[in-house]
């Protein structure tokens, strides 16, 4: 068993989700804590950002199972962050998102028994199928509500046939196309490939947004600056606009940070909430071992995205209560290329905002790879424009004519490389793919006296997984024990 972190100044590097999230945790517990980040704000991809006046989201388009009794409803409450004051339910109009095929539309309903309904009568022949996939689904979210799964951080999910892709067992089931072309999507929320994605990742992704659904009430920035405030409040401290350069090391234990600036930060405890490959550059090379740092290197990461997002006539375009996903597939269901899309009510008087989300490969923008934010010249410019035009035509074609539209931004896998360090820009970070999923899960244990990581957990998405992974680098640091009494996990 490892040994826990000792002593009470501790360093987060990365003031996203999981960076605030693991210092307020940490802030409750009468640590004291100092979070560094390299931009002049707060929040990381919580973070909203402003176009012609109007905010436009990065990160956070909608969240999943933050009921009272749900996962990250939970956690919320442990925080001390009121989720209605951020946040409000989806599924108004009875659907959380609309799938539109080639062939047919099948809407995701706002419950674990209507969804099991719609499937049915959608797919009568897949009967057996479905028998297997809903026990499963209905075992694993079960098991979601269990106060064990934030005390254990996954350890209640034995059963190793949840860790087969999901493709796989829809092969041994004979699905059709159809219902794997349903099922597939999924997988488009977290950036991993039917034929890799986990089946517990799956079902963890949509029992989430079966639990409930939501929107954010007003923009990310609102989000992050509650979350900065909250930790605020307990004492905490943030140094922004000066990243940690290095992770100071003496006899193999952490002793603190050094800053871009030059500051020296001694600290017991560094956590950093930044993406595996970017830590090991604020490593001396010889810190750890050259198995653990091949590990690292040799991890796959997920697609980028590009997305546009435009603003739109409010009088014309009232906000849609649900999403879109325009869908293609091949012959088999699998999905060759889609596009996300939301309608939202717009900060400004008289705009409202679509924002267009589809995937877009590192490699495509390889000729400005050295190359940074603001300074990519006159030919990136273009491309992007190109493409932003190309995704308001589809955008017309499934939103009906946009009065007035105007793309207001367009955003590359390269401008969310440069915004929060990941190595190739993609949202999702490292891929959580079957084949890397015990590997991905093993580095949250950095072999290093002093030192853990935070960020985005192995076994859940999004905010979800990220919130997670911040409470598991408190239960390493504090101890199982200690972090089971902490927290009132029943109610």
């Amino acid at each position: 068993m490892r040994n826990n972190a000792e002593g009470k100044n501790v360093v987060i590097v990365g003031s996203g989700v999981g960076g605030l999230s693991t210092g307020i945790i940490l802030s409750l517990l009468n640590y004291s804590v100092t979070i560094v980040e390299k931009n002049p704000l707060p929040g990381g991809l919580m973070r909203s950002y402003r176009r012609g006046g109007i905010d436009c989201p990065v990160g956070v388009h909608y969240v999943s199972a933050m009921g009272a009794g749900e996962p990250l409803g939970k956690m919320f409450r442990v925080l001390g962050i009121a989720v209605d004051d951020l946040f409000y339910r989806m599924e108004q109009g009875g659907i959380i998102d609309r799938y539109i095929f080639d062939d047919f539309v099948f809407d995701l309903p706002a419950s674990m028994n209507a969804f099991e309904i719609s499937l049915r009568n959608t797919f009568p022949a897949d009967t057996i199928a479905l028998d297997v996939i809903l026990k499963n689904l209905h075992e694993i979210a079960s098991r979601m509500l269990d106060p064990a799964f934030i005390l254990n951080q996954g350890d209640p999910f034995q059963n190793m046939d949840f860790f087969q892709p999901m493709g796989d067992l829809l092969n041994k089931l004979e699905a059709s196309a159809g219902l794997r072309a349903v099922l597939a999507v999924p997988c488009q929320l977290i950036g991993v490939e039917l034929d890799q994605c986990p089946v517990i990742f799956h079902h963890m992704v949509l029992a989430g947004y079966l639990f409930s659904s939501w929107r954010l009430k007003e923009s990310g920035s609102k989000m992050a600056d509650v979350f900065a405030r909250r930790f605020d409040e307990l004492g905490g401290k943030i140094i922004l606009n000066d990243g940690c350069e290095k992770i100071i090391l003496d006899g193999g234990k952490v002793i603190g940070v050094r800053l871009k600036s030059g500051i020296l930060i001694s600290a017991d405890t560094v956590v950093a909430t930044v993406h595996p490959k970017i830590l090991l550059g604020l490593l001396e090379p010889d810190a750890l071992k050259s198995s653990y740092r091949q590990r690292i290197i040799n991890l796959k990461e997920t697609e980028g995205v590009l997305a546009v997002q435009i603003s739109v006539d409010a009088a014309a375009h009232s906000e849609i209560d649900h999403n879109i996903y325009r869908l293609h597939t091949d012959e088999k269901g699998l999905i060759r290329d889609g596009i996300f899309y939301q309608l939202r009510q717009g900060n400004n008087k008289g705009e409202n905002i679509v924002s267009v989300i589809t995937r877009s490969l590192y490699s495509d923008w390889s000729k400005w790879e050295n190359t940074i934010s603001g300074k990519r010249g006159k030919d990136y410019e273009e491309k992007k424009l190109r493409l932003g035009q190309d995704l308001l035509q589809k955008a017309n074609e499934v939103l009906g004519g946009l009065k007035n539209a105007r793309i207001l931004d367009v955003f590359t896998p390269l401008t969310l490389r440069d915004y929060v360090n990941c190595p190739e820009g993609s949202c999702y970070g490292v891929l959580r793919s079957a084949d890397q999923l015990l590997k991905v899960a093993s580095l949250s244990k950095v072999p290093i006296a002093g030192l853990f990581m935070a960020g985005q957990n192995a076994m859940a998405p999004g905010v979800l997984g990220t919130i997670l992974g911040s409470f598991n680098a408190v239960r390493q640091i504090i101890g199982s024990e200690r972090f089971a009494e902490a927290f009132n996990w029943e109610a």
